[in-house]
């Protein structure tokens, strides 16, 4: 899911927020993964000779809200153990 987009025109990078969500329902303890991210894209102009202006992403950088430990955690659980945020659920 998609939870903000935005635009840097100045700097030339697209920033994305988002939520992936896991379900492994054929295991017996049902879990889940739930993780929040950011992604940024920076992109380029690039001439393809059509008139229209062209552009191209030419790196990119991921980052996760809860380390990696944690994701794995969540497979290892039952869902709704860990918190995507990081923080344990009471």
């Amino acid at each position: 899911e998609l939870l903000n987009i935005t635009l840097n025109d100045e700097e030339k990078y697209i920033e994305t927020r988002w939520n992936m969500v896991g379900e492994l329902n054929q295991l017996i303890w049902k879990p889940k993964i739930d993780v929040i991210g950011r992604t940024k894209f920076w992109y380029k102009e690039v001439e393809e000779g059509k008139g229209d202006p062209a552009f191209q992403v030419y790196f990119y950088d991921e980052m996760w809200e809860i380390p990696a430990g944690l994701a794995l955690l969540q497979l290892v659980t039952k869902a709704g153990t860990i918190a995507n945020t990081g923080d344990r659920k009471d």
